[in-house]
């Protein structure tokens, strides 16, 4: 178990294991106790195979000014993904919002909500940090498995659904039996501010739209094709009309994606003037901005 250790990671990759200094009393020679010192990396695993989308992205700067403890400043597209596979394994199972909370409560404390895909402490694998007893290393990596297996135990543990009115803290160490049972409660306002805030976003499956396309029909204006994940297939999005410019320079270019981070896809052009500088469209929900 991790305890106090603080993961700091992108999106892929490793993870950077930090662990924030705690004096027992402060004086103008301690340390800042807010200070990272940096300890070690870990590989880590997707929770969502399909990546992170714009919502994770704009979830996570809004819990970054509403969590109050650990976490705080922390969360990323990756960290909201991964809270996002276990509160969804949770309300697919239907059982209630304070289930989510306490399970992401272990998993704040346990691997500040990233998956681990390597053995750091003896056996332990995954978001829960579960050892080898509970099931093989894909399952572990599993976060919907992962999550299920918790909820199992804690089912077992709290029958008829007395897991509701016990103590956060208390749930997540009985189910964890951790060397340092007093470290879930201190995260059980956090957990409950994750829950609540993503488990609206769970009702539906949640995918990472692809690129749009953009078609220049030759005579000023594009047509533009967003990829439906839900259908798997190219939807005609809108026309937008250039004003009579069209991609006719060397050096032009085009790429679409979400500019402003809400989450729907624009489209960002730039194109060569005759004087051989550059300017560029954003067209943004039907709206163009032009500039140099």
């Amino acid at each position: 178990m991790f305890g106090s250790l603080l993961l700091r990671a992108g999106i892929t990759g490793t993870a950077v294991v930090t662990c924030l200094a705690t004096p027992a009393s402060a004086s103008p020679t301690d340390p800042d106790p807010t200070i990272p010192i940096t300890v070690a990396a870990y590989q880590l695993a997707p929770c969502d195979s399909r990546g992170t989308t714009a919502l994770d992205a704009s979830l996570a700067t809004q819990l970054n000014s509403s969590l109050k403890a650990k976490m705080r400043g922390y969360m990323s597209a990756y960290r909201v993904s991964c809270a996002r596979m276990v509160i969804k394994a949770v309300r697919d199972r239907g059982l209630d919002v304070r289930a989510a909370a306490i399970a992401m409560a272990t998993v704040i404390v346990e691997t500040s909500i990233q998956n681990i895909s390597e053995e750091v402490d003896h056996d332990s694998l995954g978001l829960f940090q579960q050892r080898a007893s509970w099931g093989s290393a894909s399952q572990r990596l599993n976060p919907t498995w992962a999550t299920n297996a918790f909820l199992d135990k804690m089912i077992r543990l709290y029958p008829n659904n007395s897991w509701k009115t016990a103590p956060i803290g208390e749930v997540c160490q009985a189910v964890q039996v951790s060397a340092y049972p007093s470290r879930y409660q201190e995260q059980a306002g956090d957990a409950q501010i994750i829950a609540n805030t993503i488990w609206p976003h769970t009702g539906e499956e949640v995918k990472a739209e692809g690129p749009a396309m953009m078609r220049d029909d030759g005579d000023g204006s594009m047509t533009i094709y967003r990829w439906k994940s839900t259908r798997s297939e190219f939807d005609r999005a809108s026309d937008y009309n250039s004003g009579g410019w069209t991609m006719a320079n060397t050096g032009d270019r085009v790429a679409a994606g979400d500019v402003n981070g809400d989450g729907k896809d624009d489209v960002v052009a730039t194109y060569q003037n005759t004087d051989g500088t550059f300017s560029f469209h954003v067209w943004k929900n039907g709206v163009s901005y032009a500039g140099t």
